[in-house]
C-alpha cells in the first residue's frame, strides 16, 4: 500500500476463484491425455480450442493486473496493465481532466441450467449494474444531455428518436476524444453505487476536480 499523500493509487478488482476454474477448465483437455488412459483420441484442435477459449481469460482473471497511479508532484495519470507485474503503460498529464464522472453500465450474463426433472437446458440471463468511475476532459459530460432529450421528448416515438441521436452525437464525440489524444479514463468499475461515489469522491478531492454522479442525475 502506497503510503506517499501526493499519490493515490487504484488497483483493479479481479476474481481469482473463477480465473482458477477457468484456468482449470483450460489445462485438463491438454493434461488429460497424457496422464489418464481413454483420453488419447481427443483431437488437437479440441485441446487447443479449449485452452484458447477458457485459459486466455482465466489466466488473467486469476494474474490480471491493472493499476491507476493519480500522482500529484508529477502531476501525471499514469495507467498501468500486465500479469503479476505491469508490463505495459501509458501516462497522461492530470491537466488533461476536468470532471470526475460516476456513471451506470447495463451487464447482462447468460448462464446454462439444467432442469432437476427432466434433461432439458435453459439458458437464464442475469442482468446486473456496474458503476463506473471515469477522469473526462469536459467541465460537463456530455451524457447529461440525455436527462434534457427525454426531458423535451413528446410520445415514446419523439424519445426514441432523440435517443438515437444521442447514440449518433455520443459517436462522433468519443471519436473526435480519440483523435485529439483526449479521451475519456476509466479508473475503476465497481459494483455498488456506495462503493463508485467513496472512490470518486476521494479523486475530486485529491485533484481538486468537479464531480458528477449520472447516477443521481438520472
Amino acid at each position: 500500500m502506497n503510503t506517499d499523500p501526493n499519490i493515490l493509487e487504484f488497483k483493479n478488482e479481479r476474481k481469482p476463484m473463477v480465473g482458477l476454474l477457468l484456468t482449470v477448465i483450460g489445462l485438463a483437455p491438454l493434461i488429460a491425455p497424457r496422464v489418464f488412459s481413454g483420453f488419447e483420441d481427443v483431437p488437437l484442435w479440441v485441446q487447443l480450442l479449449t485452452a484458447v477459449v477458457f485459459l486466455i481469460p482465466g489466466l488473467w482473471m486469476l494474474f490480471g493486473l491493472s493499476v491507476h497511479r493519480l500522482d500529484r508532484r508529477r502531476g501525471t495519470v499514469t495507467s498501468a496493465w500486465g500479469l503479476l507485474v505491469p508490463f505495459k503503460s501509458s501516462e497522461r498529464p492530470i491537466s488533461d481532466f476536468r470532471t470526475v464522472v460516476i456513471c451506470k453500465e447495463r451487464q447482462t450474463e447468460s448462464r446454462k441450467q439444467r432442469a432437476t426433472s427432466t434433461s432439458t437446458v435453459h439458458n437464464q440471463t442475469r442482468t446486473y449494474f456496474i458503476y463506473p468511475v471515469k477522469l473526462i476532459c469536459e467541465d460537463d459530460p456530455p451524457e447529461t444531455e440525455l436527462v434534457d432529450l427525454i426531458d423535451d421528448s413528446d410520445g415514446a416515438v419523439d424519445a426514441l428518436r432523440n435517443l438515437r441521436e444521442f447514440g449518433v452525437k455520443m459517436h462522433e464525440l468519443e471519436q473526435k476524444r480519440k483523435a485529439s489524444g483526449r479521451s475519456s479514463l476509466t479508473l475503476g468499475k465497481p459494483s455498488n453505487h456506495t462503493k463508485a461515489l467513496d472512490m470518486a469522491q476521494k479523486v475530486a478531492a485529491f485533484l481538486d476536480l468537479k464531480l458528477c454522479d449520472l447516477v443521481v442525475r438520472t
